[in-house]
């Protein structure tokens, strides 16, 4: 019974690590059973799930999907928290705004796009816009240029349109 049970669980964090984009893994020791429930009320705000992980099964869960990368993060007690939405710094962004208001809550890394991330590296996407966000700078970066020289463009028109209207008048008044 037992050994269905753990079968289970891979089989669950197996789902977990091939439906989600990012995660976030954090040592969860000292956090209040408020304070877990508190975060993952934020969690599943941000479309990211919560779940804490028994590392020998995760490791088995992770084989074989693009979270086998962070086999070394793996380690003490753990929860990971999966990212599901669109935007990939989500349970970043909602791990480290809760770290600062609870001081027992440690980033340890995370995984984004088969890439392992370091503590410094997970707050660093945390401060990233989302990406509807950084598509849109982006754009406006691009449009800049042809902005720029269509009001350079439209600054000439103007010039020489005032200079005709100051001609016509002159030759009113004379």
């Amino acid at each position: 019974m037992v050994t269905e049970a753990k079968k289970e669980e891979v089989v669950k964090f197996r789902e977990y690590f091939m439906e989600s984009k990012s995660a976030v893994f954090v040592d969860y020791r000292g956090v209040t059973a408020e304070e877990m429930t508190a975060v993952r009320k934020q969690l599943r705000e941000a479309e990211s799930h919560l779940q804490v992980v028994k590392n020998t099964l995760a490791r088995l869960a992770a084989k074989d999907t693009p979270f086998e990368c962070a086999e070394s993060l793996f380690s003490g007690p753990l929860s990971v928290a999966f990212g599901f939405g669109e935007d990939v710094s989500a349970p970043a962004k909602a791990l480290v705004e809760f770290a600062k208001r609870v001081e027992n809550l440690h980033i340890t890394g995370g995984v984004l796009e088969g890439r392992v991330l370091d503590e410094a590296q997970v707050r660093v996407l945390a401060s990233t816009p989302p990406k509807p966000v950084v598509q849109a700078m982006l754009l406006g970066t691009f449009q800049a240029p042809a902005r720029n020289f269509m009001g350079v463009l439209e600054g000439v028109a103007r010039k020489f349109l005032f200079v005709l209207t100051a001609y016509a008048e002159k030759k009113k008044e004379a």
